[in-house]
């Protein structure tokens, strides 16, 4: 055999055995292990969940319950107002003050003996979703009619006579407060001439 053929095998037999000993080496550093006296690397964490997947979070806000709040805060809470309805009460009219400047004398209203137009009565109020109202009065400071409105608490009404030409016929207003499922209030009213004031705490509750 001559020398080229050797050559020849003896290349074709180192090729395997080259491509065998580059797998092996290449394999072992992918594998990478640690050296000798290198601690042992940790074991890589697991995946974590994603966000869209992970549970929500319990909240660490503790439900408070709700205040007790406003006749108007109680109304909204169902949906129907509180003042919405109708309230009737009682007044006992009684002669009314009236102030004057220093040193002005008012001789006419002094004769007012308070006997005209003081007693009892009663007064009725209808109150719409809105706010509006009106109502009936009867008794002592004779029968009128209530026009007038609810807003932020307070009720507001003027007060005016069925017959203006009465000779006591009274003409003022109404004004409350809508507090504890209650309207307090007072209703002051005046006569024809002015001379006779008569006014009266009055409480209404809802029928």
């Amino acid at each position: 055999m001559n020398a080229t053929g050797t050559r020849a095998r003896r290349a074709r037999g180192v090729a395997p055995a080259l491509f065998l000993s580059f797998a092996i080496v290449l394999a072992a550093c992918e594998e990478n292990p640690p050296r000798p006296g290198e601690p042992e690397r940790p074991a890589p964490p697991p995946p974590q969940p994603s966000a869209a997947l992970a549970p929500p979070a319990a909240s660490s806000a503790t439900a408070e319950p709700p205040s007790a709040g406003t006749p108007e805060d109680a109304g909204a809470a169902t949906g129907t107002p509180a003042w919405q309805g109708t309230w009737e009460g009682r007044y006992d009219a009684k002669k009314g003050s009236v102030v004057m400047p220093p040193k002005v004398k008012d001789a006419a209203r002094q004769k007012d003996d308070g006997k005209q137009a003081t007693g009892p009565g009663t007064v009725t109020l209808t109150i719409e979703p809105s706010g509006e109202l009106k109502g009936t009065a009867k008794g002592a400071l004779g029968d009128a009619t209530l026009v007038g409105k609810v807003e932020d608490g307070m009720v507001r009404a003027s007060v005016f006579p069925v017959d203006p030409r009465a000779p006591n016929a009274m003409t003022g207003v109404l004004v409350g407060e809508l507090k504890e499922n209650a309207i307090h209030g007072r209703i002051r009213v005046t006569g024809p001439d002015a001379l006779l004031v008569r006014e009266s705490p009055i409480d209404l509750k809802k029928k």
